[in-house]
């Protein structure tokens, strides 16, 4: 039986490529809290992305008033992040559920902070 040099075995052995996500262990601290959102305010400065969370809303004279339950305030590099994550994420959604419409008054609100 001949012996096969090493190159040759590479050429034969077929490449099998697998991309390994790096697996990331999450510990939550005793201030972790969850909120909850029915609308948000998207907003920026020069040096960061800022998410306000609003909840609940009543009707005062004629006007809309949103109870702001808090403020995400993220890197660049996180919003970013933030979209391309939640962007694949609400493609899967659709996809399996049908697309998510929004309400032309949660559009257009406009918010007095």
């Amino acid at each position: 039986m001949e012996s096969m040099r090493p190159d040759e075995s590479e050429e034969l052995a077929p490449v099998v490529e697998k991309k390994v996500k790096d697996k990331i262990t999450v510990a939550r601290t005793p201030l972790f809290t969850k909120k909850y959102a029915t609308n948000v305010l998207v907003t920026h400065t020069d040096s960061d992305f800022r998410i306000e969370l609003f909840n609940e809303k009543f009707r005062v004279e004629d006007k809309w008033v949103f109870h702001s339950d808090g403020l995400v305030i993220l890197t660049f590099e996180a919003a970013k992040k933030l979209l391309v994550d939640l962007t694949e994420c609400v493609q899967n959604y659709e996809e399996q559920n049908g697309e998510i419409a929004i309400s032309s008054e949660r559009k257009e609100a406009e918010f007095l902070i």
